[in-house]
């Protein structure tokens, strides 16, 4: 059997539970980064999300961890997918729900990759031959950017490597921007947008890959979100630690979820980033393996909670954000 029957073998788990209706007033889906394939206690984790009551499960990015020659082809790109997905647990959870997706660096190409991977198309059709479900348009657009309405719910993907440029430069780039303007607009009837990012939005420490590091897009790219009619969700993962932070952006609130790692190694915030980084809430670091649980209800209240491998809450928040 070739690589791409198998393929599309797995991607027909990513089918079966799909549904996009509301569960009563009440929006709940999952979602994690960072998934490394290590062993079967650490791969655990999977079952835990599988049983959880859920619209679906979100992966922000590093899904796949490509080593120097998984990048090289199509060919050896969904071979690495197909080494991190055949396992029992992680196929228990593509089976339970619907299943969407971003890439980040990891799972597009080499370590902190940006768009000057020549790879880079390859790396999207891999992407999305695999997530089915993920409504990506690769052919128009060239990147992952996806969006997806469920009831008054918007979700949002979008592709932060394929536009990248040097520190200081962009992540998103300026048609992506432009695009999500549209679909913030287009949809402004909705009760919150949830937006899927690899990189860390909200973090103000000028570390690893936080989108602080590129100030002026950044800047852009918050008021945007803050001119939305609906309340805006950033969703990210990269950091291999988890956190929840809120900063005022002309007077509006934009709140950040960071939920990672599923299956790879912790790396606890520096004391230094932790001083340098007044978005964050307190109480809300994670520094071991988790998901986190996003709950959207009566189209006011967010309820979030860092849940570990074993089922158990590590952090619980709720959040008025009703307009």
């Amino acid at each position: 059997m070739n690589d791409v029957c198998r393929m599309k073998q797995l991607a027909t788990l990513l089918i079966a539970a799909a549904t996009l209706s509301l569960q009563g007033q009440t929006f709940t889906f999952c979602t994690g980064s960072c998934a490394d394939l290590r062993n079967d206690e650490a791969e655990s984790i999977f079952t835990t999300i599988s049983k959880e009551e859920k619209q679906f499960f979100l992966w922000l990015g590093d899904n796949v961890y490509f080593n120097y020659t998984d990048w090289q082809n199509e060919s050896t790109m969904r071979e690495a997918y197909m080494r991190r997905f055949e396992g029992d647990a992680v196929q228990m959870l593509l089976r339970s729900s619907r299943q969407l997706a971003i890439y980040d660096d990891h799972d597009y190409g080499p370590n902190d990759s940006d768009s000057t991977f020549t790879g880079k198309r390859e790396s999207a059709q891999v992407f999305a031959e695999f997530w089915l479900e993920t409504p990506t348009q690769v052919d128009l657009y060239h990147d992952i950017r996806w969006t997806e309405r469920y009831g008054d719910v918007l979700m949002v993907g979008l592709d932060d490597r394929a536009h990248r440029g040097p520190l200081g430069s962009v992540i998103l780039g300026r048609a992506q921007l432009a695009w999500l303007a549209e679909v913030l607009e287009k949809n402004k009837d909705a009760s919150i947008a949830f937006i899927a990012v690899g990189s860390q939005v909200l973090n103000e420490a000028q570390v690893f890959e936080n989108y602080v590091r590129f100030p002026e897009e950044r800047q852009q790219f918050l008021e945007l979100c803050a001119r939305a009619e609906m309340p805006v969700v950033f969703l990210s993962g990269d950091r291999h630690h988890g956190e929840i932070s809120q900063k005022r952006v002309n007077g509006t609130l934009l709140t950040e979820i960071t939920a990672s790692p599923l299956t790879s190694t912790t790396h606890s915030p520096s004391p230094e980033e932790l001083k340098a980084n007044k978005s964050l809430l307190k109480n809300t670091v994670v520094n071991e393996a988790h998901y986190a649980r996003v709950s959207w209800q009566d189209g006011k209240r967010l309820s979030v909670q860092l849940v570990n491998g074993k089922g158990e809450d590590l952090v619980s928040k709720e959040f008025n954000l009703g307009r």
